[in-house]
């Protein structure tokens, strides 16, 4: 089962006959969406196949809109017809072992559950996170088995503490009680991720008032529970300054199958930050590698064998390292858009950074790309739009470089607006920027979206002190100057937070 990194914190379950008199039913979903629902769960048990398949695509059109996955209740057909992003079934329904074998790996899928054993063995057979309730009587459902309660629920939390997975809490659940669920669930080691809200959305006047309470209280109620989220620039700042410790402290290997034309520059930044670089693309020693690099950095500027390169990312991820793909020029050839397609479908990605053209391409937002060049709008909102929305979509943390640099984990977001003119003027400076993402993942994997600021923070701002030295003059003496300020800002990490110029957007 592949990992997936799923917001489960404010979970809506549809319910038609829910929605208020002069209102509609996509409407209360979009201004849901719009109040900051981090999952949607169509259900529909009464509705035909066609019809169903109808509605799922146009509620899975607001959902990609806004970059959140959409799940479909119990009928894997009509998932597997919209490729929606997984399925939530229940203990009547098809079992989970015969549900993974069709969705395959890459979709997710969860487990109602209302017993300790029930969860037991939703968790072996390999569900994504378990929906567990109902937490009290709900309208919403019928003959339902006694509540659980808070009680009930951190008991089955409790047995499942050595072995945890992700959960949601369903059932009667409003504004006036997701403090007290999520405080009350708290076992000491484990606490429920999320609230699946039905009533308390779809019957709302406007959802999105109501989410935005709701995210409010489930944020602060994780918060008092110790859980540290990561979400300012402070927070940021001091992980790119102990990040850039780990790695002089680790040194770990990246191995780099990387665009010939830029090799000798990503080994030399490798070498720079303090990460040792192996540029191998023998397909021999692939399982011997992954057993001992900190990350693989997968380049598409030279596609000589993409079958090696797609076996070296399945490799590494057995081996629980970091990959990070660089997908340049992905829009440029109908060779380049299969290849990429490859990647996306067939490897679990740990990283996708790209210049705005590539990502904004891959998102299907109007970016270009021409050879290894950008070509497009630069407009803030449309790179936020797509670097949360593939994020969500790939299960990755996205970085799109460009005169501002945007990163997500399709939650955070962060803008950089630091980086020096010279940079696009030097071959492979795109390049050189995964190659420092990859060194960052390879030392910091408790953080990927912090890791990857962190690298793009290094590059840009020691080209700025790069480009600030008297004897350049231009893109040749710019690009050695860059590497000496590469080593220079990594030894010296405090100088990151003194030139940072780093947003966090909400």
């Amino acid at each position: 089962m592949s990992i997936k990194k799923i917001d489960y914190s404010l979970y809506l379950v549809t319910d038609r006959s829910l929605v208020p008199s002069q209102k509609t039913f996509l409407g209360q979903i979009e201004r849901a969406l719009e109040g900051g629902v981090t999952l949607v769960q169509l259900r529909e048990k009464d509705t035909e196949t066609g019809s169903f398949i109808q509605l799922a695509f146009e509620v899975k059109e607001l959902t990609r809109k806004y970059g959140v996955p959409l799940l479909i209740n119990d009928r894997l057909d009509v998932a597997l017809a919209i490729d929606a992003e997984g399925v939530h079934i229940g203990q009547d329904d098809m079992p989970l072992k015969q549900a993974r074998l069709l969705l395959g790996p890459k979709k997710i899928i969860g487990v109602s559950c209302n017993t300790e054993q029930e969860a037991e063995i939703a968790i072996r057979d390999g569900a994504d996170y378990l929906g567990i309730g109902a937490i009290w009587f709900t309208s919403t459902k019928k003959n339902i088995k006694t509540p659980l309660g808070v009680e009930g629920l951190q008991r089955i939390l409790k047995s499942m503490q050595e072995a945890p997975i992700p959960t949601v809490a369903i059932g009667g659940i409003s504004a006036k009680n997701a403090c007290e669920l999520i405080t009350g669930s708290n076992t000491g080691k484990i606490h429920v991720d999320g609230l699946a809200i039905v009533s308390a959305i779809m019957a709302a006047e406007d959802p999105k008032i109501a989410c935005q309470e709701l995210f409010q209280l489930i944020s602060s109620s994780l918060s008092s529970l110790g859980l540290k989220l990561n979400t300012t620039v402070d927070d940021a700042l001091d992980f790119a300054v102990e990040a850039c410790k780990k790695i002089k402290s680790t040194t770990p290997m990246v191995h780099h199958i990387t665009n010939y034309v830029v090799i000798n520059d990503n080994a030399n930044a490798t070498l720079a930050v303090g990460a040792s670089p192996i540029m191998s693309t023998n397909r021999q020693e692939l399982d011997q590698l992954a057993t001992v690099n900190g990350a693989m950095l997968l380049n598409m500027g030279t596609l000589n064998d993409v079958d090696m390169m797609i076996l070296a990312a399945q490799v590494n991820a057995r081996n629980k390292n970091p990959v990070v793909l660089d997908p340049v020029g992905c829009g440029a050839t109908t060779f380049r858009k299969e290849t990429l397609a490859r990647f996306l479908n067939e490897c679990d990605l740990t990283v996708i950074k790209g210049n705005a053209g590539e990502i904004l391409s891959m998102a299907g937002l109007g970016g270009k790309s021409r050879g290894v060049d950008s070509v497009g709008e630069n407009e803030e909102q449309l790179m936020v739009n797509a670097v949360k929305l593939l994020a969500r979509q790939n299960n990755c943390v996205i970085g799109l470089t460009g005169p501002t640099d945007y990163v997500s984990d399709g939650d955070r977001v962060f803008a950089i607006d630091n980086g020096h003119a010279y940079l696009p003027l030097i071959t492979g400076s795109g390049c050189m920027v995964s190659s420092i993402v990859a060194c960052f993942a390879a030392a910091n994997k408790d953080d990927y979206l912090l890791a990857t600021v962190a690298g793009i923070l290094t590059v840009t701002v020691a080209s700025e002190i790069a480009a600030a030295r008297d004897y350049v003059n231009g893109p040749g003496t710019f690009r050695a100057a860059l590497i000496d300020e590469l080593y220079n800002v990594s030894n010296s990490p405090d100088l990151i937070k003194h030139y940072a110029k780093l947003r966090c957007i909400k």
